[in-house]
């Protein structure tokens, strides 16, 4: 009895629903039908798109990839030249101090042969200055003792002494003297 009632149910529905539910019956199913064309379109074009995003990434990284090659590359290369700049300079810079030091030692060394040279002729005239006033002095001390002086030769002597030993002469003095004297 319950399955015929259910079927009574069916069929009261069928009279009062009838074409109308039909009609939404189809409604429903062609409204699935398009949803699920619209999803399958919205799921390849999304399969699509993320396979195309994909190539495009792949593609990014290689030539993100192939530019850090080259930059590291280029950065290697940068950095042997610098290394090889820095060697050259310092061995250039090298050089030339070794170049001035040995310059700097050879003027040396000439200063100090020039400065000897020097020293020698300086004790030389010092030497023969003194062999001269010794020589000076013992005429003197000869003439004082062969006959008396007066205090005007004696004067005159020593000043002859003092005259060597400047390196002038006494008619040098002299006209220096009259040119110094006021005219009256």
């Amino acid at each position: 009895m319950a399955e015929k009632s259910m079927n009574n149910v069916d069929q009261i529905r069928e009279l009062i629903f009838g074409n109308k539910l039909k009609e939404f019956e189809e409604r429903f199913a062609k409204l699935e039908t398009l949803l699920q064309k619209g999803e399958d379109k919205l799921s390849k074009m999304m399969h699509e798109a993320h396979a195309k995003l994909e190539k495009e990434t792949h593609r990014t990284l290689e030539a993100l990839e192939q530019k850090i090659d080259t930059l590291a590359a280029t950065t290697q290369k940068e950095h042997t030249k610098l290394k090889e700049l820095i060697n050259t300079t310092e061995e250039t810079i090298d050089t030339k101090l070794q170049g001035q030091k040995e310059e700097f030692a050879t003027k040396l060394r000439i200063l100090k042969e020039s400065m000897e040279d020097e020293n020698a002729k300086l004790e030389a005239k010092l030497a023969e200055s003194k062999a001269q006033m010794k020589r000076a002095l013992n005429e003197g001390l000869t003439m004082l003792s062969d006959e008396k002086l007066s205090r005007d030769a004696l004067a005159e002597m020593l000043l002859e002494v003092v005259m060597k030993i400047q390196g002038t002469d006494m008619n040098t003095l002299l006209t220096q003297e009259k040119k110094a004297e006021p005219k009256s």
